[in-house]
C-alpha cells in the first residue's frame, strides 16, 4: 500500500514537472513575434507558424508561384531586450524533411536594422527531433535572425515547424 502511495506520488510530481515545462515552452513561443520573413508560401506556410506552438503547422519558403533560392531567414521579435542564451528550432513533423535547415548563421539586432556580423554558425542534424543550441556566451537583444544557408537534401526549400528562445 505505502509502495502504490509513493508511485502516485511520483507519477503526480512527473505530471506537474512536464506541465511547467511546457508552460514556460509556452510562455516563450507566446511572446516571440515575427519581425520579418524573405520568403514564405501563400496559404500554408506562413512564416507566423514558427511560433505558433503548434507543432503540426509549419513555415515554408514560397514554391508555388516562384521558387525562393537560398539563403532564407526570419527575423523574431522578442518584445524586448532579453538576455538570449539559445533556442531550439523544431522541423516539419509531417513525415516530411523537405526544408529542413542543415547550415545556418544566427545574428541579433536591438533596432531591426543593424545586424553586423553573426554570433554564431553552426549545422542542424537531418532529423524531426527537437534541436536545442547554446550560444557561446548570452547576447542582449531584441531581434534575432536565423539565417538558413542550405537545406538537408540539397534543395532551396526552407522550413520548420517550431522556433524558441531560450532566455534569463
Amino acid at each position: 500500500m505505502i509502495q502504490k502511495m509513493l508511485f502516485i506520488k511520483w507519477l503526480l510530481m512527473v505530471y506537474f514537472l512536464l506541465m511547467m515545462k511546457k508552460m514556460q515552452q509556452n510562455q516563450q513561443t507566446s511572446s516571440l513575434q515575427i519581425a520579418f520573413a524573405s520568403s514564405q508560401e501563400p496559404d500554408e506556410g506562413d512564416a507566423a507558424y514558427l511560433v505558433d506552438g503548434d507543432p503540426s503547422t509549419f513555415w515554408h519558403t514560397m514554391y508555388s508561384i516562384t521558387l525562393a533560392k537560398y539563403p532564407h531567414w526570419v527575423d523574431f521579435d522578442a518584445g524586448k531586450q532579453k538576455v538570449i542564451k539559445g533556442f531550439t528550432y523544431l522541423a516539419r513533423q509531417d513525415g516530411s524533411l523537405n526544408g529542413c535547415i542543415k547550415d545556418y548563421e544566427i545574428y541579433v539586432s536591438n533596432d531591426n536594422k543593424t545586424w553586423g556580423e553573426p554570433i554564431l554558425k553552426g549545422h542542424f542534424a537531418k532529423t524531426a527531433k527537437l534541436q536545442k543550441v547554446m550560444l557561446n556566451k548570452p547576447v542582449k537583444a531584441r531581434y534575432f535572425r536565423l539565417r538558413a544557408l542550405n537545406e538537408q537534401n540539397g534543395q532551396d526549400y526552407a522550413s520548420g515547424s517550431e522556433f524558441t528562445l531560450i532566455t534569463e
